[in-house]
């Protein structure tokens, strides 16, 4: 970071107090751009604001500007109109505040109580004799003296913690002398000043990572790229199945596991409720103590229903269009990530047991060619199949990459599976000696391959099922009359039935292979999405559907003007910059090619646009990388970037999100908004505390180019509009200083 900037300031004070993120680790770097203040900023910073320090100052106190208390507390001693220029007011909440430059106290030190330092470099004055060296300074000693009455001391600080915590505004003598007396009060009790019912929340410095936390580390040897190409080394695993949720450390370079196997249990109906999945993944992530990325294995998606009211509803992703599919999944991910806390991606079962069946791990992201497998386990068109008397899932893969846009709806599986006629189609038990039974459910599974071998996407012939989960724990005993059952109920053979993994160790591996993917290949698209509206000169957010129609035509031709062939779309993306392994490339079309055509439209690929660039406003942002990712898309666009960072328990963060989301929507063509909690991660503790510096919550940073250009703590409407407004050119350069830190007199 630029040593001039208040960012490296606050890094090299986190260091000196050995603030570090974990013991015996480097803290993560900085990714792709450095966050930092521009010089100007810098200068302008040290020409205003309450910090000048006065020529001939006698005593430097330390203040808190980002409480409502303290500020008061101040207010109320510069408007005695004595001492001035005799007092130097040092605001410790700024990220430029520097210890090494007033005696050593640490922001930490001065927030446990009042200190007031002398020129001349003496002992630090603290508590009872540092208020009365300040308030005789002022002329207000005889508050002092007054305050040591019982009776007084008491009914002033009564009304001092009502003045401030309501923000009441007391001009005059009177109203100096209120808060002086308070202030003196509560030292003598020994109450400390609180901001609690403020504009702002305090704690931040504070909040600790846990020593043996794993998954919160980064890769320092590798470059930012090449982060994105290589995806994360362990990912915690889960699988959600029969009412119990499963979960692991997987490396997912190697496929071991890499912690002990950990199991929550699920009320009867709770695997069908996403809030009691939710809770169950995030005490899991807490008991292996991790911070990495999660990818969990579910039986289906949800999304909020409007008719209910935002509801969220559950689907079987066999029951969606391969669009809304996507959409839904999306969707499932945001609430999971908002549930844990950490950065998940979501599979399904059968996707699971597939990318698990692989076997393949680390390798399967640098195979030279796709479908080279060592045993040919999944070369060609694959399907995979769970199944148990509640429902059944499937899941096609083309070489070992999953089919996105697999469209199972001619199926109606969900319905299907369940209709009356399979009542006493159960899977039987191991010990059943029954042939009947083993009859009824191996007839109930052909039916339905026979339909999804019906379907548009399975019509080029299937090379194999692979049978996994539940189902095939008992395969040997049913497989084998499945295929002259489906010629009896189908017209003809269902393809090879292969035994798959049937434990939930197997769904935890497969859970992570695929979510290791899902991850690397997530990324690799914001790369895409970043060089289209670089390759345009805009935001991606911003790119219109003329833009993209003109891009997209520099390639097309080759079939008609609204339709290009995959080898065409796939010089486009390498036109632009972005290299991708061929089995991205394959994940990418089939999320394109929705109808299956092997060819790419216009109205697909902008469809296909659309939904990789979302529609939330203010979004939520999980993870440090990130951040990083959104200024990196916005650099040279000529539109800022304002982050939110708070709280996850801040009272002024909640109630200040509706003005945050309109100004977001009432300012898009300008500036793009997000937010992240502070707290919620080591990547997000490490982003706010350590890089960003963030002292209270709500804090607004304002970047343009990458840079830092303004920086505010609080809740305030009106200043956060002023510093909006000021920072998009629409109210004259130095407004918002002029108003909120007016020069102090020397």
């Amino acid at each position: 970071l630029a040593s001039s900037s208040p960012v490296a300031a606050a890094a090299s004070r986190t260091a000196a107090h050995g603030r570090s993120r974990t013991r015996g680790r480097a803290p993560p770097r900085s990714r792709a751009l450095v966050i930092r203040a521009s010089a100007k900023d810098d200068d302008d910073a040290q020409k205003r604001g309450p910090d000048v320090e006065p020529a001939n100052w006698k005593y430097a106190y330390l203040f808190d500007g980002a409480c409502p208390v303290c500020r008061s507390l101040k207010s109320a001693l510069e408007s005695t109109g004595k001492g001035k220029g005799k007092v130097w007011y040092v605001d410790i909440s700024e990220p430029s505040y520097d210890a090494k430059k007033h005696q050593g106290i640490t922001f930490e030190q001065a927030m446990e109580t009042i200190h007031v330092l002398k020129r001349d470099g003496g002992e630090p004055l603290t508590g009872l004799p540092a208020i009365e060296a300040l308030f005789a300074e002022v002329g207000m000693g005889w508050a002092v003296k007054l305050a040591t009455m019982p009776a007084i001391g008491l009914a002033a600080s009564v009304m001092y913690k009502l003045i401030s915590s309501n923000r009441l505004k007391i001009g005059g003598a009177m109203g100096a002398s209120v808060m002086a007396l308070g202030r003196v009060g509560m030292e003598i009790r020994g109450e400390k000043a609180s901001c609690s019912e403020g504009d702002e929340c305090r704690g931040i410095a504070d909040v600790k990572v846990d020593e043996e936390a794993r998954g919160g580390e980064e890769d320092s040897d590798a470059p930012f790229e090449s982060m994105y190409a290589e995806g994360p080394k362990a990912i915690l695993g889960a699988y959600a199945s029969g009412g119990i949720v499963s979960a692991a450390i997987v490396n997912v370079r190697t496929g071991e596991i890499d912690s002990e196997l950990l199991q929550e249990s699920l009320e009867e109906g709770a695997l069908l409720d996403i809030e009691a999945v939710g809770a169950a993944l995030r005490s899991l992530t807490k008991q292996l103590k991790w911070q990495g990325g999660v990818a969990i294995a579910l039986p289906g998606v949800w999304h909020a229903d409007e008719k209910l009211a935002g509801k969220n509803v559950y689907s079987a992703i066999e029951s969606v269009s391969p669009l809304e599919g996507r959409r839904e999944r999306e969707e499932t991910e945001e609430l999971l990530r908002n549930a844990v806390g950490l950065d998940v991606t979501v599979v399904t079962g059968a996707e699971a047991h597939g990318y698990g069946h692989q076997d393949l791990w680390g390798d399967a992201a640098r195979r030279q060619k796709i479908g080279e497998n060592a045993d040919g386990a999944m070369n060609g068109l694959t399907g995979v199949v769970t199944a148990g008397h509640e429902a059944v899932h499937v899941a096609l893969f083309k070489d070992g990459v999953l089919r996105t846009n697999a469209d199972f709806r001619e199926a109606d599986l969900a319905i299907s599976w369940i209709e009356p006629e399979w009542a006493n189609a159960k899977p039987p038990p191991a010990d059943c000696t029954d042939e009947e039974q083993w009859s009824a459910w191996a007839t109930r599974i052909a039916v339905h391959l026979a339909k999804v071998e019906a379907c548009r996407c399975a019509r080029g012939g299937l090379a194999r099922w692979v049978v996994s989960g539940s189902a095939a724990q008992n395969f040997d005993k049913w497989s084998h009359l499945v295929p002259k059952l489906s010629v009896v109920q189908a017209g003809k053979a269902a393809a090879p039935l292969i035994k798959g993994g049937s434990n939930q160790l197997e769904g935890v591996r497969g859970a992570a292979a695929g979510g290791a993917f899902r991850f690397r290949y997530t990324a690799d698209v914001r790369r895409v999405r970043a060089a289209i509206g670089k390759e345009v000169g805009r935001s991606p957010q911003l790119v219109s559907s003329i833009q993209l129609r003109e891009l997209f035509g520099k390639f097309g031709g080759d079939i008609n003007e609204d339709m290009i062939d995959l080898d065409a779309f796939v010089r486009m993306v390498s036109a632009m910059g972005v290299r991708l392994p061929e089995d991205e490339v394959r994940e990418l079309v089939c999320d394109i090619d929705i109808a299956c055509e092997q060819s790419v439209s216009f109205d697909q690929f902008e469809a296909w646009y659309k939904s990789v660039i979302g529609t939330e406003v203010a979004q939520v942002l999980h993870t440090e990388s990130a951040v990083d990712q959104v200024l990196n898309e916005e650099m040279g666009t000529g539109r800022a970037v304002v982050l939110q960072v708070g709280f996850t328990s801040c009272n002024p963060c909640k109630k200040f999100l509706p003005h945050f989301e309109q100004s977001a929507r009432n300012n898009r063509e300008k500036a793009r908004f997000v937010r992240i909690y502070g707290n919620e991660n080591a990547s997000t503790i490490h982003l706010a505390r350590d890089r960003l510096a963030v002292k209270s919550t709500p804090t607004f940073f304002v970047f343009k180019d990458g840079e830092v250009t303004h920086m505010h703590s609080g809740s305030n409407e009106e200043k956060f509009d002023d510093a909006i407004a000021e920072q998009l050119g629409e109210i004259p350069a130095g407004t918002f200083a002029e108003k909120y830190a007016p020069v102090a007199s020397p």
